[in-house]
């Protein structure tokens, strides 16, 4: 699909939010990570959220402590409660019920967080805000909302703020899942234009290996149960013995091989992540 056909299709809104709030076999916080299909052990979503924390740690330290943080979409609260231990005052905003009752439940004990419900599209705080974080909220936004929304919160930051975005993207391209479960997988290329579009932004970039390694895992899982069907197609146990020979061998699996997938131009796993922290230009 090319980046002019992709513009006539449309996120249904409705079905993305009745997908995270009916989502079957896992917690808010497995469905949150996305492993909650996969079987995979509750230390896969933690080992992901570690390294993820590790890639974008001096963009973090760059926000003082007193700062003010929003959490735009921010799921069950789990980057919630990271930035409340690091800064001032937090605000989450969740749109579905399910997540909304487990980051409150989750940062219940933090005094510096306010989790919200509404729409991140309509209901944002006047901030201003030293940091703006979105972890995966633009893959379930068409493209003129992602746009709006860029601009909406670029007037919502301190002078020498950021907007911190983290987003599964594909090598090249974008590929729009359909049915019930709803979202927009673009280039890192196809967020350089929507950004741009949104105006005066600087735009730094870097690939998310934890995302990386937690995806491999779940290709190796539905290899598993396309090409060994006798064996049951969710086990926790099966799951769990996917991930911990990954990580025994994480020197070759989880660190050599995406190295050299990635210098050899091959796309796998082929939904990858990306972090882009966009400030504005003086």
């Amino acid at each position: 699909m090319t980046h002019k056909d992709h513009a006539k299709q449309q996120i249904n809104n409705t079905a993305v939010k009745k997908y995270f709030d009916n989502a079957q076999f896992g917690t808010a916080a497995t469905i949150s990570m996305m492993t909650h299909e996969f079987n995979l052990p509750p230390s896969a979503a933690n080992y992901r959220l570690h390294k993820e924390s590790e890639t974008i740690y001096d963009w973090l330290a760059a926000v003082h402590h007193t700062g003010s943080v929003l959490d735009v979409g921010c799921g069950a609260g789990t980057w919630s409660e990271i930035f409340a231990e690091r800064y001032k005052a937090v605000i989450g905003i969740e749109q579905s019920g399910l997540m909304l009752r487990a980051a409150k439940e989750r940062t219940a004990h933090l005094s510096n967080v306010k989790i919200q419900e509404g729409d991140g599209r309509y209901d944002l705080p006047d901030g201003p805000f030293d940091m703006i974080f979105l972890g995966g909220l633009c893959m379930y936004l068409n493209d003129d909302d992602v746009k709006a929304l860029l601009q909406a919160l670029k007037a919502r930051l301190n002078e020498g703020g950021s907007i911190i975005l983290r987003e599964s993207t594909l090598h090249e391209g974008v590929y729009l899942a359909q049915g019930e479960y709803q979202a927009i997988y673009r280039s890192v290329s196809l967020y350089h234009e929507l950004i741009d579009g949104a105006g005066n932004l600087s735009v730094e970039v870097r690939r998310n290996y934890g995302y990386t390694n937690l995806v491999m895992a779940e290709e190796l899982v539905n290899l598993r149960r396309r090409w060994l069907p006798f064996l049951p197609k969710n086990s926790k146990t099966l799951g769990s013995l996917t991930w911990w020979a990954l990580r025994g061998t994480a020197a070759i699996s989880f660190w050599a091989m995406p190295q050299v997938l990635s210098k050899l131009n091959i796309c796998w796993p082929r939904i990858q992540n990306h972090f882009f922290r966009l400030r504005l230009v003086v």
